[in-house]
C-alpha cells in the first residue's frame, strides 16, 4: 500500500506539512505486511500554482499510485479525483512526523 504524505524537506523524520496543495514534497512510502518497504521523496510541482492545485495535486498523487493520503488539511478541489480513484484520506491533526503517524497506523 502506498501513503501519500505531504511534507517540507521529505522523508520519515519530516512533519507533516499544515497545507496538502503547497508542501514543498510529498513523502510515498510503502508499507507491506506491515513493515516500511521504501521510502521515496517527490517534489510538489503545483506548489506555486496559483488557481486549481487542489485537483492537480490530487491528480498527481493518483497517478504515483498513493492508496492513502495523510494530511492535516481537506482537499475540497480534489475530493472528487481522489474518490474516483479510490485513494482513502486519513486527516491527522497536530504536528506529527510521517514516521509517527505510520506507526500509528501499524498499532490499529
Amino acid at each position: 500500500m502506498l501513503l501519500g504524505v505531504p511534507t517540507s524537506k521529505g522523508g520519515l523524520d519530516d512533519k507533516i506539512h499544515e497545507s496538502l496543495v503547497r508542501a514543498e514534497t510529498f513523502t510515498l512510502v510503502e508499507l507491506e505486511n506491515g513493515e516500511i518497504k521504501d521510502v521515496e521523496v517527490v517534489g510538489n510541482p503545483y506548489k506555486s500554482e496559483p488557481y486549481g492545485a487542489g485537483s492537480k495535486v490530487a491528480l498527481f498523487l493518483v497517478n504515483l499510485g498513493v492508496k492513502v493520503l495523510v494530511t492535516r488539511v481537506d482537499c475540497p478541489k480534489g475530493k472528487m479525483i481522489l474518490d474516483s480513484a479510490g485513494v482513502k484520506v486519513m486527516k491527522i491533526e497536530g504536528e506529527l512526523t510521517v514516521r509517527e503517524v505510520i506507526q500509528k497506523m501499524l498499532r490499529g
